[in-house]
């Protein structure tokens, strides 16, 4: 770590004084701080054309069969003679613009169901990569990286993506996820959120105005004893807490998202979007989809969570709606792996292979992508995979995002068996 010592001999590490001047708003800048520059515009007016993906993780692993049920499979059910989802507890998809009787959706997931039968959902069915990993970190990685080789020195594949194309410290988010492994490193300095709405030093009821003050005296303190490249980068950063706060303040919509933390996320998301940020690429999720016991039905573990993702789904399509911004919109729902095709002896599955990705957003082509599931398919442990993810991520960065060359995000060479047309 370089350490700059100020006239009156004292040490102070740029990254340090920064984290910790905006640590009282919940905020950290991630990636080399000393590319940060205060000139550097942070915040533009809204641009009813800037086009942008919101990725959100299903952590530890989602059941996509029990997600996106299989219809006519006999294995289905042989495999999972307790846990197979029936057509009184799923969602009918045989109507609409992409009409499918192959596929029903969980019971708890209706207004997804809905929106798929709108023609705003798609569905990508068998994705994953070559030689699955069944470790939730290593396959993490694999996902997070974009690559299968060199996993624990390979950037992020949204970092290596700023780098290129949204350089800024909004170009690329990270929301309520940590400082995530898809943003991390790179020559980018991506931003990870806890919320949008921590960004305040605890109120004083006696002293209305201390927030202000204590602004202002940090500001002062840390201007007068650090050197012109701190100070240019803790002036960006005090400058980006306050337009995430006045997007706080100023943000008004119709829509009343749920009180559950992924709903919560996709909230700061529409707030960011309303408020007119540069962000290209939202991360954000949730996690409890590690269901090897007791992962139930309607009113089981997995479907409550899946209950949660299509409320916030919903709500976030709502709002973008009415801020005239979902046909720049593309959602993809990921996890880093599906579950085994037949349940175990507690009522749940075990670690298994490729998964259904799902997709909306007013840019999203909708319907049935990739390659259905078989018989044959639900006979082996897991299933293979057809659509190496990475395809799906590509095409969006190019025909979503207008990237030139998206081998240069994913430079490692891959092949997907079966090509993909998602938006």
């Amino acid at each position: 770590m370089n350490l700059h010592r100020n006239q009156d001999g004292d040490t102070c590490s740029r990254r340090d004084v920064l984290r910790g001047a905006l640590g009282a708003f919940g905020l950290a800048a991630l990636g080399p701080i000393d590319r940060a520059c205060a000139a550097v515009p942070l915040m533009r007016p809204a641009v009813a054309t800037q086009k942008f993906l919101v990725v959100v993780e299903l952590d530890g692993g989602n059941d996509a069969l029990n997600m996106v049920v299989p219809q006519g499979l006999s294995q289905y059910t042989v495999r999972r003679p307790t846990i197979a989802l029936g057509a009184g507890v799923t969602e009918a998809l045989d109507s609409g613009p992409f009409a499918t009787s192959q596929f029903r959706l969980n019971g708890r997931m209706t207004r997804l169901a809905q929106m798929y039968r709108d023609g705003e959902v798609a569905m990508v069915h068998r994705a994953g990569y070559p030689n699955p990993n069944q470790s939730h970190d290593t396959s993490k990685l694999i996902w997070s990286s974009g690559q299968r080789e060199g996993l624990f020195t390979a950037n992020g594949w949204i970092a290596r993506y700023a780098a290129l194309a949204a350089p800024t410290p909004l170009g690329a988010v990270s929301l309520r996820r940590g400082r995530h492994r898809a943003l991390s490193g790179g020559g980018s300095n991506p931003l990870t959120l806890d919320s949008l709405g921590s960004f305040r030093y605890e109120s004083d009821s006696a002293f209305t105005n201390n927030h202000r003050l204590r602004i202002e005296l940090v500001r002062e303190m840390l201007q007068a004893r650090a050197s012109s490249a701190t100070r240019d980068a803790l002036l960006t950063g005090h400058q980006l807490a306050d337009q995430i706060g006045a997007a706080v303040s100023g943000y008004t919509s119709g829509v009343t998202y749920a009180t559950a933390g992924i709903s919560q996320a996709l909230r700061d998301v529409a707030m960011m979007l309303q408020a007119g940020f540069e962000t290209r690429i939202f991360y954000t999720g949730f996690g409890g989809f590690d269901t090897h016991a007791a992962q139930g039905s309607l009113t089981g573990t997995h479907a409550n969570l899946l209950g949660n993702l299509d409320e916030a789904l919903k709500s976030f399509a709502d709002d973008c709606k009415a801020m005239g911004i979902w046909q720049n919109c593309v959602v993809a729902v990921i996890s880093e792996f599906g579950r085994r095709n037949f349940e175990n002896g507690s009522s749940g599955t075990d670690h298994g292979g490729a998964t259904c990705m799902l997709l909306t957003g007013g840019a999203v082509t909708g319907g049935q992508h990739g390659v259905a599931p078989t018989d044959q398919d639900l006979l082996q442990s897991v299933l293979p995979y057809a659509v190496d993810f990475r395809a799906v991520y590509s095409q969006i960065l190019g025909e979503h995002l207008g990237l030139a060359e998206p081998a240069r995000v994913f430079s490692e060479a891959f092949t997907s068996p079966v090509g993909v047309n998602v938006v």
